[in-house]
C-alpha cells in the first residue's frame, strides 16, 4: 500500500542556538504576573516589543516568515507580523488549560526556561466521531491528540486554530513559555479570484 499524508496540519521546529542573555532572561522572569487557567501569565501582553528583546524578535520573525513561505507560501507580498506576545509560567503540579487562538493566523511558543525530559506540549483534534474504533497502537492517523517535547530555547509554531495545552508539569523546576500572534500584513487573496484584500502596516 501507498499512503500519502493529504493536508497535514504542519508544527515547525526551531532552535534559538545562540540562545537568550542572561540579562534577557532576569528581565522576562522578572515581568508582574498575573493569574490564569491553571498557571500565571505576564502583565505585559506585548513582550516582544520591549527594546530589550529587539533581537529575540527578530530571530522569531525569521522563523515566522520561514514556516509562512514552507506552508502557504502567498502568491503576493505578505508578511506575518507578531501582535500580542505574552509570558507564562507553570510551576511544578500546575497545567495550562485547553484553548486556541483566534485572530490569528499563526502562533508559537518560545521556552524560556523548560526541560525536554520533563516538558511537553500537547495538541488536540477536535470535532464529533461518529465511529470510534480503539486502535492497537496510536499513530498520527487514529490519534486525537499528540505531544511533542520541549526544551530552553526551542520554538514550535502551528496554526492557530490548533487546540493545545499543557498538562501538569513534572519535575522540579517552573516551565516559562513566550507565547506570540501573528497576522497578515500585505495582499492577501487575489483580484481576479475577487478575493483581495490589502492589509496595510
Amino acid at each position: 500500500m501507498i499512503m500519502e499524508n493529504l493536508f497535514p496540519t504542519p508544527i515547525g521546529f526551531f532552535k534559538h542556538e545562540e540562545g537568550i542573555t542572561e540579562a534577557q532572561k532576569t528581565f522576562m522572569l522578572d515581568q508582574e504576573q498575573r493569574p490564569n487557567d491553571g498557571n500565571t501569565s505576564s502583565v505585559d501582553r506585548y513582550i516582544l516589543k520591549q527594546k530589550k528583546l529587539s533581537n529575540l524578535t527578530t530571530y522569531i520573525e525569521k522563523c515566522v516568515h520561514e514556516y509562512l513561505m514552507a506552508t502557504i507560501n502567498p502568491k503576493f507580498d505578505v508578511r506575518l507580523r507578531i501582535t500580542q506576545s505574552w509570558l507564562n509560567w507553570t510551576t511544578p503540579g500546575q497545567y495550562h488549560h485547553k484553548h486556541a487562538h483566534p485572530n490569528s493566523l499563526i502562533s508559537g511558543c518560545y521556552y524560556v526556561n523548560a526541560n525536554k525530559e520533563t516538558d511537553k506540549i500537547f495538541f488536540y483534534r477536535e470535532g464529533y466521531k461518529r465511529i470510534k474504533f480503539p486502535p492497537v497502537e496510536w499513530n498520527s492517523y487514529n490519534s486525537e491528540s499528540w505531544w511533542y517535547p520541549v526544551g530552553t530555547g526551542d520554538i514550535i509554531l502551528f496554526p492557530s486554530e490548533l487546540t493545545h495545552m499543557v498538562q501538569p508539569v513534572g519535575g522540579e523546576d517552573t516551565r516559562v513559555s513566550l507565547a506570540f500572534n501573528t497576522f497578515p500584513v500585505g495582499h492577501v487573496g487575489d483580484e481576479d479570484e475577487l478575493t483581495a484584500l490589502y492589509l496595510g502596516k
